[in-house]
């Protein structure tokens, strides 16, 4: 059973101009900050003032502090929080994700994780990624009925996208967007459909293939180096994690090569070729140990190779979705970073591969 952190009813306004003092306020006086030496000078600094949320760390030395994480305006639409908070609950008793030390009405503190972003590109510490993204998949499911989210993500995104779930134009006071009418999402629905049967399918392989706590997110800078604790690897940012197949998590990693600095990266060419896909696999799987005696024990890893190319579909078609939607719930994203132009290209490379994923019926 999960022990949640206690609660605090306050609501944090992230664009008041006082908003670090009123954060470092909040912690001195909320938390008895037993990670934080006592008597020591606190300090506060923004991380982020991001798409989605505004993060704060609050520190006394440089390892030594906690995040302060404020959701962004409607990121409820987005992510399902209060899934998230039990994912990172469950995830800390087994030390992959910090803990959380206290929620508020729009928001939530846990301990700050020491270590540098990875950057793209860097194929030594890539290898340690794929090291520890086993270790995590190891992780027993929470819920052992070990049904895959995906395609409820999916769903989730598009209907909020065609009108069938309300809330999303409700709020943007809109009935339906203009800058999407060359999209047609009956078709994109019917998509989702027929993932489901696909996924579901007794007699393919995607039915067989392991369902495991992934992160959903695994781009290099979600990934922190800590070079003075023996090169460890820890994981952050677990907004998008739920159930999935475990080729999910590496394919999007190889997907994300290319980095989030633009709204039209160039997949083709960042995506890794066969062999250092097969390099990073093999190292994946000799960690893996939720795989012993499972159906991919007995493939070779171009076999897996094979499948996770076929995963670029959906993958591409996941964040063109959630690109979509964080378009419209926050005209301020679109001054910072063109969401409709980076979910049209990813959309476009959905459309590019769906008919590899769709003929897997054929396996």
């Amino acid at each position: 059973m999960l022990s949640f952190p206690r609660h605090e009813n306050f609501d944090f306004d992230p664009n008041q101009t006082d908003i670090e003092s009123i954060v470092l306020n909040f912690v001195s006086n909320s938390l008895k900050l037993n990670l934080i030496e006592s008597n020591s000078l606190l300090t506060v600094k923004t991380l982020t003032n991001g798409l989605s949320n505004t993060l704060f760390a609050v520190h006394s030395s440089e390892n030594q502090g906690v995040v302060v994480r404020i959701y962004g305006k409607n990121s409820d639409l987005v992510v399902d929080h209060q899934a998230e908070i039990r994912f990172m609950i469950y995830l800390a008793q087994f030390h992959m994700s910090p803990s959380i030390l206290l929620t508020f009405n729009n928001g939530f503190i846990y301990q700050y994780v020491p270590g540098t972003p990875i950057q793209n590109g860097d194929q030594d510490k890539s290898l340690l990624i794929a090291r520890k993204l086993a270790e995590f998949h190891s992780i027993p499911l929470m819920d052992k009925s070990g049904k895959g989210q995906l395609v409820d993500k999916l769903r989730h995104y598009i209907n909020l996208l065609n009108g069938i779930n309300k809330e999303l134009y409700r709020r943007i006071k809109l009935s339906s967007s203009p800058v999407f009418t060359d999209i047609s999402w009956s078709k994109l629905t019917e998509d989702i459909n027929q993932m489901e049967v696909i996924f579901n399918n007794e007699d393919l392989k995607w039915k067989n293939l392991s369902i495991v706590v992934c992160h959903n997110d695994t781009q290099s800078l979600n990934f922190l180096y800590d070079e003075k604790k023996n090169n460890y690897i820890s994981l952050i940012d677990f907004e998008h994690c739920a159930r999935n197949i475990w080729l999910y998590d590496v394919f999007n990693h190889f997907i994300e090569s290319t980095g989030f600095n633009d709204e039209e990266p160039d997949y083709e060419n960042a995506y890794p070729i066969r062999d250092k896909q097969k390099q990073w696999l093999e190292i994946y799987l000799s960690n893996a140990l939720f795989l012993n005696d499972k159906i991919e024990k007995q493939m070779t890893i171009d076999e897996l190779c094979d499948l996770g190319d076929c995963l670029r579909a959906p993958i591409h078609l996941y964040w063109s979705l959630w690109a979509f939607v964080e378009a419209l719930l926050s005209s301020e994203s679109m001054q910072k970073f063109d969401y409709i132009k980076y979910g049209k290209w990813r959309l476009k490379y959905y459309e590019k591969y769906k008919n590899e994923f769709f003929s897997s019926v054929k396996q």
